[in-house]
């Protein structure tokens, strides 16, 4: 699946996503719409960051076990 849909996905179903980003660093969090079209803020546990689409390489979803 495309990293668009994957993130889709997340926000839609309030998944935490860790985003590898084209620099080689990575952000963790809850992905979040804004009002601008090409980027999506990441709420992380030191606050949150807004993310340009363009600089996300790979979008990896943290899907919660249910028992």
């Amino acid at each position: 699946m495309s990293n668009m849909h994957e993130l889709k996905m997340a926000v839609t179903l309030e998944h935490h996503v860790v985003l590898t980003l084209e620099d080689g660093n990575s952000i963790v969090g809850l992905p979040k719409w804004g009002h601008r079209p090409e980027k999506v803020q990441i709420r992380t546990v030191e606050g949150a960051v807004w993310v340009m689409l363009e600089e996300i390489k790979h979008v990896t979803r943290i899907i919660p076990m249910q028992f």
